[in-house]
């Protein structure tokens, strides 16, 4: 039984009549055959091996597209938990067993235990703030009053993160007298896995500037830092971050035209040291979280390397 006929939802396969216009290398890759769920008319891919990389993929649904176009979906036995989000965040429909369903062209994104959301918003960057300081907390408590420090916020920005939090229904608020504390029973690491469709980059936009251009508030990040704590090659092109209030006489440029003259830069939220340990390098969550939908699975692998490493745990 698969999580489409457990969360109630009629499908109906048959054989799809298009399949011999498809080239040669998608029905090595698949399994196509024609779905119709709840009375809506789509594609079921079933995969015969492994899931090639999402660009290669999305360049194979437009060709299924081109000749028939209606939605298409993945019907998934087993996925790691990264490429999981890397298809919820690519807004990627499909069916994972018995345990998920995301079909955004129904609205519908299922469990096999509850109804999750029918459109996932971000949270605020305060929210997302307060979540990154909590992952670092060794407690089971956290005093919302406690981050104010680390934070600086006002507690009426403290009050509308923390609620924002518990909205998730991955934590419990509770009261020590007249502090507030949050709970939750998820571990670190399944925690993180459960807050990322709710997560953003840290940044608001990246360009290049010159190399001579680089000042003391840039500060190593993207696959150039990640690369330092992992085993990926470092990029050709080097990566900086800097806060968006420091970038008042830098003008970026839109275009790449050489590795050795340029650098990219991110123009972060927030300070990317705001977390940081030695106030030199950005802390390692951050650094992930600056991360977020990439579409290359070898920063996958290593993002989940380096979580285990944070934590301390295994998924």
């Amino acid at each position: 039984m698969n999580a489409l006929d457990i969360l109630g939802l009629k499908i109906n396969f048959k054989k799809w009549n298009k399949e011999k216009q498809l080239p040669l290398f998608i029905l090595n890759d698949f399994l196509v055959q024609k779905a119709i769920i709840n009375d809506i008319e789509c594609l079921s891919l079933t995969p015969k091996g492994d899931l090639p990389t999402l660009p290669a993929f999305k360049k194979q649904i437009s060709i299924i597209k081109e000749i028939e176009n209606v939605p298409i979906f993945l019907q998934l036995d087993v996925i790691s938990s990264f490429r999981r989000q890397n298809l919820l965040e690519n807004k990627i429909p499909f069916a994972l067993k018995d345990k998920i369903v995301y079909l955004p062209f129904m609205a519908t994104y299922l469990t096999n235990t509850q109804y999750v959301d029918r459109n996932v918003e971000k949270i605020s960057l305060a929210t997302q703030l307060l979540f990154t300081w909590i992952l670092y907390q060794n407690a089971n408590k956290y005093y919302v009053s406690d981050a104010v420090k680390s934070l600086g916020f006002s507690n009426m920005t403290l009050t509308r993160a923390y609620r924002q939090l518990c909205a998730t229904q991955l934590f419990e608020e509770h009261k020590d007298g007249r502090k507030i504390f949050l709970t939750t029973s998820l571990s670190k690491v399944d925690l993180f896995n459960k807050m990322r469709p709710y997560l953003h980059s840290t940044f608001y936009t990246c360009g290049y500037i010159l190399r001579k251009e680089i000042t003391k508030d840039m500060i190593p990040a993207g696959e150039f830092a990640f690369s330092q704590y992992t085993y990926i090659n470092p990029p050709k092109l080097k990566t900086y971050a800097i806060e968006k209030k420091h970038i008042k006489n830098i003008k970026l440029q839109r275009e790449c035209y050489s590795y050795d003259e340029q650098v990219e830069l991110q123009i972060w939220k927030y300070n990317p040291l705001l977390f940081s340990q030695n106030k030199k390098n950005i802390d390692d969550i951050s650094l992930i979280l600056s991360l977020l939908g990439n579409e290359d699975e070898r920063l996958d692998i290593e993002i989940e390397n380096l979580l285990k490493k944070i934590f301390k745990e295994t998924f």
